[in-house]
């Protein structure tokens, strides 16, 4: 039997995306030979991580433009841990001596270096210890914290991203694609237009999904007033995520200050079945929403509202030179390429096909042997 330990923190959704994902593979994959735990090994270590994760997720929500602030000041985490770790410290060496784990998975920027040095000190020297990193490539907004050098292992979503952390000094490091959930990389069950018929939706008409974020960071009203005009050709699916109340909220302001045809959905289980009946999405340029949209084919605008956070910015780089997303910083630019492609859907179509030929559809299959010498 094996036993992995993933560390995770809840800024955003997306890095707890992978650890699900990493739990849903190993299952899958090798049953109960397999124990995965996941840690969140920030917020549940020190009441100063606990504050920072919260303070992320209030900026997120309410200012994204100050993660340009935020984001240089995390690229000192190394003043907090040189070299091991410092805060969080008990609670990191109980977990490991707990779970006794034979190796180690981050899918955080701020939980590798210290982290796998630290495991080594307390299990010994044979714990594996790797990060898989979602960036889409290096530059501004590419986080130093994402490399230990001293790790086994550096999985990376693209190629791109691999020779980024090679040029920082990673070791075994592999492309290892983009680590989403089983279901994404499933036949498509059914048609297409399933799902726009389950939410009482016409399945001829444009249909534009508003995504949110794991913080429940959403700009869904003024989009949906600015997208109001298009009624007679646009429907929308509006994703709340886990907070019910503000779903509630929203679908009685839609009923009554738009004209557009709204679906106002919580948390679900059925994104890739959503993303590959929608015409197109609107989400922040977070790695994980638009390496689901490409692994589905759908097209992306990039939601900019409030501006293009750090994090964000290897993602929009990388889907703008291949031509395969676009930016709003305004709910009013959103509407715009909405209605470019509704005048000129062949657009939209050649958008897919680009979709196409860059998808990469490996599963996290050959990096989790790897790790677990299997």
């Amino acid at each position: 039997m094996k036993r992995l330990l993933v560390l995770t923190s809840a800024t955003g959704a997306g890095h707890d995306t992978h650890a699900q994902a990493t739990v849903a593979w190993c299952a899958q994959l090798y049953g109960t030979y397999v124990s995965v735990t996941i840690a969140h090994a920030l917020e549940d270590s020190h009441a100063f991580y606990r504050g920072a994760v919260g303070f992320y997720n209030i900026i997120q929500r309410r200012a994204p433009w100050f993660h340009h602030v935020y984001y240089n000041v995390i690229e000192l985490l190394d003043a907090l841990n040189p070299g091991t770790v410092g805060l969080g410290r008990a609670h990191y060496v109980q977990l490991l001596q707990q779970r006794r784990p034979d190796a180690i998975l981050s899918v955080h920027d701020c939980l590798n270096r210290g982290y796998f040095e630290l495991a080594r000190t307390v299990l010994g020297p044979k714990v594996q210890c790797a990060t898989y990193c979602p960036e889409f490539e290096g530059g501004y907004g590419f986080s130093r914290n994402w490399v230990n050098p001293r790790g086994d292992f550096f999985f990376g979503r693209t190629d791109e991203t691999v020779r980024e952390a090679q040029k920082r000094g990673a070791a075994g490091a592999f492309t290892a694609g983009h680590w989403g959930p089983p279901l994404f990389y499933d036949p498509p069950i059914g048609d297409a237009a399933q799902v726009l018929r389950e939410l009482k939706l016409p399945a001829g008409r444009f249909t534009l999904l508003l995504s949110t974020g794991g913080a429940g960071a959403q700009n869904h009203r003024s989009l949906l007033r600015a997208l109001s005009p298009l009624h007679a050709r646009l429907q929308v699916i509006a994703l709340c995520g886990r907070d019910e109340a503000a779903r509630a909220e929203l679908e009685t302001w839609a009923a009554r200050e738009t004209s557009l045809e709204v679906r106002c959905l919580g948390f679900t289980d059925k994104m890739p079945a959503l993303l590959r009946s929608v015409s197109a999405v609107v989400a922040r340029a977070g790695a994980t929403t638009a390496g689901e949209a490409l692994l589905c084919g759908c097209p992306i605008i990039f939601n900019g509202l409030g501006g293009i956070m750090p994090q964000e910015l290897p993602t929009w780089r990388w889907f703008h030179a291949r031509g395969i997303g676009v930016a709003a910083l305004s709910a009013g630019g959103v509407r715009e390429e909405v209605v470019r492609w509704l005048e000129r859907p062949g657009e939209l179509s050649d958008m897919r096909e680009r979709m196409a030929r860059v998808r990469d559809a490996r599963t996290p299959q050959p990096s989790l042997e790897k790790l677990l010498g299997l």
